[in-house]
């Protein structure tokens, strides 16, 4: 039986964007308002939670793996409360110019997911606040939706939905099944 799963972007999507657009300091790692009530739906939906995220602090040196993961378990922690299963962190650890296979708007780590969890990409959403996370998932074939939350204004016409924040992109998800 194929995973249920939401693969979501974390910078902007479900924590605030942080200073400099990095989370660099635990004291950053604020969620998003209405995150929680957003994942107990897909709880609720029995959808599970994929992070996707680039994370360019680690390619550029501003950050190390062991302060990465003290950070993203600080979001995880956060997280808990709405009973919702994050199945995984995928990460890209490369700055922008390294020229990787992994980082978005290439697909690689959404793939990556869809083999490690089964998922049926075409049955999946990928969220995010920036059109490198739509890219990604239209790349991979994910169904995608524009969360307007992050620091840029950004509009997607490819999209296949655009939100003001996740308990709208939930409650969308929510009205599809």
């Amino acid at each position: 039986m194929k995973t249920k799963a939401v693969l979501i972007d974390r910078d902007g999507t479900i924590i605030v964007e942080p200073p400099g657009e990095r989370l660099i300091d635990i004291e950053h790692a604020i969620l998003e308002p209405a995150v929680l009530e957003a994942f107990k739906i897909f709880d609720e939906l029995g959808m599970s939670i994929i992070i996707i995220t680039n994370q360019a602090a680690l390619g550029d040196g501003t950050i190390n793996l062991d302060k990465f993961h003290e950070l993203n378990n600080a979001v995880l922690e956060k997280l808990k409360p709405s009973g919702a299963t994050v199945l995984r962190t995928y990460l890209c650890p490369h700055s922008p110019d390294d020229g990787c296979d992994c980082r978005k708007p290439k697909p690689q780590m959404l793939l990556d997911a869809a083999k490690d969890f089964d998922l049926e990409l075409s049955e999946t959403f990928m969220i995010g606040d920036r059109l490198s996370d739509i890219e990604a998932g239209i790349n991979a074939g994910t169904r995608t939706i524009l969360v307007k939350t992050g620091l840029h204004d950004v509009e997607s016409p490819e999209a296949t939905y655009t939100a003001k924040d996740m308990l709208e992109a939930a409650n969308y998800i929510k009205s599809l099944v």
